[in-house]
């Protein structure tokens, strides 16, 4: 579960595209967007995974100079797609490197909450002008999945805490930035580290 939960946040934050599928044409979807109560016709790509028993959908929705994105898991090809109305956004000109939180169409900023169809939360977070300081990932049954802490308004995790059916924490990613790479240090809920990665940054160069 903690990895379809990872694969999904980066693709919520991530501003490239997914190629065209074939066979995206046989979907029969339907899009129900939160902010207006009414069913719509956006844009969106599925990334295919061919070992797995789940895709993965990306929904792009326009508002003002802004394309907001909304990812998950895609089950039957009937499937009704509910967009939430907190979602992360960027800038819709070419290689644009603005971006933002918005809910429907407010920037985010303080406390904000979303919440499923049933009632029960989705996410909440703390913004600051858009730029996230913490955001808790809520199960539909209303117990908490996740916890991300952000660094300095930025995109980049400083560390993230991830939780059981219980709301019992299962263990924590701690992060550390660098210019041209990112340490990743996994630990179980004791505190014992249970693993090490490093993930490198590509750093375009001026011509």
């Amino acid at each position: 579960m903690k990895t379809v939960l990872k694969s999904i946040f980066l693709l919520i934050i991530s501003f490239s595209c997914f190629s065209q599928n074939s066979g995206k044409e046989n979907l029969n979807l339907v899009f129900y967007d939160d902010c207006s109560n009414q069913i719509i016709k956006p844009e969106f790509e599925v990334l295919y995974m061919p070992h797995s028993t789940y895709d993965l959908i990306t929904v792009f929705k326009e508002i003002e100079d802004w394309t907001l994105q909304f990812s998950t898991t895609l089950k039957t090809k009937n499937d009704t797609i509910r967009i939430p109305k907190i979602l992360f956004a960027g800038g819709n000109e070419l290689h644009s490197k603005r971006w933002t939180y918005l809910n429907c169409e407010k920037v985010c900023d303080g406390k904000e909450t979303d919440f499923y169809a049933n009632g029960n939360k989705r996410t909440q977070g703390t913004y600051e002008n858009g730029k996230p300081i913490e955001i808790k990932e809520f199960r539909k049954n209303g117990t908490l999945r996740a916890q991300y802490f952000y660094k300095n308004l930025t995109l980049n995790y400083e560390r993230v805490d991830y939780y059981d059916e219980n709301e019992n924490l299962e263990e924590y990613e701690i992060y550390k930035n660098k210019k041209r790479k990112t340490i990743i240090k996994t630990f179980d809920k004791n505190g014992k580290l249970t693993n090490r990665k490093t993930e490198k940054h590509y750093i375009e160069r001026n011509k």
